[in-house]
């Protein structure tokens, strides 16, 4: 089959490989339908990664069950699912506590020597402990409506869910890219008053506007200073940083209001110093973290009743014959790219 392989820091290539097959009775074996590329995909192509020679790339993903495990019991071959971006067991001490990206087993560290990341930009994957990484799509709903439900929308989600976002409250979310736009996206279901976009890129903007949002062009107006302009000098409820960087997260700081509660959802690639005594005498919350893949199948309903639709976010498809081409249009951002799919 073909496979995105990863071989080292630059060197990302399309290669034949063997198919997978079931390794422990609770696998699955998917053959993928639709996947995506995520920005982290792009951060472990040129920085230093944890992944092995050999691993394949992806994490996003739809695709139609071929075959199970004997242990596996929710499902079966022919199930449409959409998965989680990282497995996890569902019984050590982190999935019991509802912490599944931390599964020991599996989770964000891949397990042991990473036998148990999610591979997903391939013509088929192998999935680790299926039926909690896997969810099945509601009859008569595209991969297109839920490929992003496992990870970036549960990841904006997230962010709302950990700033106690109330109706009535101002919203502000740094960095309008994938995981932003699903926040953004996801707002109104909570009834705020006000949902501040802040980012450079014009196009990234106008799906925030889309989807009701104010926006600040960060290249053009300091965002603190037009937050506080729209806020009557107090301030916004809930801040989001979503773009990764130590000027967004003090810029996200400084304009959250006192008593207000902020949420860190980039990976910052650098150390960043937050001077506690700003804050000392506050009463104001601060959150850093992992998605939340606990609402897969909520947002899947939402999803399929009309309440949420990311469709805006797909830019560019390709076939995954093509899919060096659509990497670098994804690391490029070229013609207004946001998020790019591939089809095996």
């Amino acid at each position: 089959m073909k496979a995105i392989v990863f071989h080292g820091i630059q060197n990302v290539t399309l290669d034949e490989i063997p198919e997978p097959e079931i390794k422990n009775q609770t696998d699955a074996v998917i053959k993928i339908t639709t996947a995506s590329i995520c920005t982290s995909d792009i951060h472990v192509k040129h920085e230093k990664s944890p992944f092995p020679p050999g691993r394949i790339m992806g994490h996003e993903y739809c695709g139609v069950v071929v075959r199970t495990g004997n242990q596996v019991r929710n499902l079966h071959a022919g199930d449409r699912v959409a998965g989680h971006p990282v497995a996890n067991c569902g019984y050590c001490f982190y999935c019991r506590h509802g912490q599944h990206s931390l599964c020991t087993h599996a989770g964000i560290n891949g397990g042991p020597e990473f036998t148990e990341y999610i591979q997903a930009h391939a013509e088929y994957a192998r999935i680790p402990f299926a039926d909690n990484t896997l969810d099945k799509i509601p009859e008569g709903v595209p991969d297109e409506d839920v490929i992003f439900t496992g990870d970036i929308l549960s990841t904006g989600l997230t962010g709302l869910l950990r700033t106690n976002v109330m109706f009535g409250d101002r919203i502000a979310v740094f960095g309008a890219g994938p995981v932003g736009l699903c926040a953004i996206a996801c707002a109104p279901l909570f009834g705020p008053r006000m949902v501040i976009a802040i980012d450079t890129l014009s196009n990234r903007l106008e799906i925030a506007r889309k989807y009701g949002a104010i926006t600040i062009n960060a290249a053009e107006k300091d965002p603190v200073t037009g937050i506080m302009e729209l806020t009557d000098g107090i301030g916004v409820d809930a801040g989001i940083e979503a773009a990764g960087s130590a000027a967004t997260l003090k810029a996200c700081l400084k304009a959250t209001r006192h008593g207000g509660q902020v949420s860190i959802l980039g990976t910052v690639p650098q150390d960043f110093l937050f001077d506690l005594s700003d804050r000392f005498f506050d009463i104001f919350s601060l959150s850093i973290g992992l998605g939340d893949q606990n609402h897969t199948e909520e947002l899947m309903m939402l999803i399929k009743n009309g309440k949420l639709n990311l469709k805006p976010l797909i830019t560019h498809t390709f076939p995954l014959a093509k899919a060096m081409e659509a990497y670098e249009v994804m690391e490029k951002r070229r013609d207004g790219c946001i998020k790019v799919l591939l089809k095996p």
